[in-house]
């Protein structure tokens, strides 16, 4: 793909600076590019088709927090400058989302039809924003769920998953009006865990080619949950690595990646290995403000110098 002026930078010449690898000759982590903004182009006619590059001013950001990420297309929260980008970092063009929560705890999600899904904790709503920015629905927030920090998606994009991180418990709910299911997640003894404060799912993991593990962080216990979806603990990493546990993604090998002590490094966790860190400035970054995964790619939010950093993930080793 071309590198763009403006938006984004050429690949990194220290392509290779995590130190850690995946397989033989390959780091586990390697810089790709950078984004600092984007070019303001409106919603395509054709829904969910952005304008052509270079249509609108350019916008940098300022204090990027929350993140996701589907293919090339980029949901990013700018808690500074109070918007919702999605923006496509193929063409490096920015869309506002006009009416979308800007709050610094907001939560963000992309589902499989490019939907852009909003946590609200303190509207208690959850928004679903179409491709062209339209507001779909409202998912108003159950009482059942009194401390909304979190959100997921699963089932393909067909259930939402709400983390509560005062009831130490998910829910999940397929439609603003279908039942509301509670999930609270427990060891093979019957004890809880002590928080959900952050939920990652995988998509192809599982039964039938559908995720059935959910990803669960604990900042109390400073550990990360393997959940199967009827609540049942499989499995608890990173005890005695994790100090500050803030944020939590996921990709599809398993590998868990853990921002820590209020975004000043970065830790991957895999069943069976050792921990892995890095810190933020060796990825690039100056503070975390939010991650994201995507297949192969990795997504860390800049808040302290409004910029992005895609990094590129290697493979595991081959059994």
């Amino acid at each position: 793909m071309p590198w763009l002026d403006g938006c984004a930078s050429a690949p990194d010449a220290d392509a290779g600076a995590a130190s850690a690898t995946a397989s033989a000759g390959e780091p586990l982590l390697s810089r790709w590019r950078t984004m600092d903004g984007g070019f303001l182009a409106p919603p395509s006619p054709v829904v969910g088709l952005p304008s052509q590059p270079g249509t609108g001013m350019f916008v940098k950001w300022v204090q990027p927090t929350a993140v996701a990420m589907r293919g090339s297309d980029l949901l990013l929260l700018d808690a500074a400058a109070g918007r919702l980008w999605r923006a496509d970092t193929a063409l490096n063009t920015l869309t506002g989302i006009a009416g979308a929560p800007t709050v610094p705890d907001s939560a963000l999600a992309l589902g499989p039809d490019l939907s852009a899904w909003v946590l609200a904790p303190g509207a208690r709503q959850v928004l679903r924003f179409g491709p062209d920015s339209r507001l779909l629905q409202t998912w108003p927030i159950d009482t059942t769920v009194p401390s909304p920090v979190a959100l997921a998606l699963a089932d393909g994009g067909a259930t939402l998953l709400l983390g509560d991180g005062m009831g130490a418990q998910w829910a999940e709910q397929r439609s603003p009006s279908a039942p509301l299911r509670r999930i609270l997640p427990v060891r093979a003894g019957g004890e809880r865990i002590s928080g959900v404060d952050g939920l990652a799912t995988v998509p192809g993991v599982g039964r039938g080619g559908a995720s059935d593990l959910v990803w669960v962080l604990d900042r109390l216990g400073g550990v990360v949950h393997r959940v199967q979806r009827d609540g049942q603990v499989v499995g608890t990493l990173g005890r005695g690595d994790l100090l500050q546990p803030v944020a939590i993604a996921a990709d599809r090998f398993e590998r868990v990646f853990v921002v820590d002590r209020q975004g000043q490094s970065l830790v991957c966790l895999q069943a069976g290995s050792p921990a892995q860190r890095w810190a933020a400035a060796d990825l690039g970054v100056q503070e975390i403000g939010g991650l994201a995964t995507d297949d192969r790619l990795l997504a860390l939010s800049d808040r302290r110098i409004g910029r992005l950093v895609m990094l590129r993930i290697g493979r595991p080793p081959a059994p």
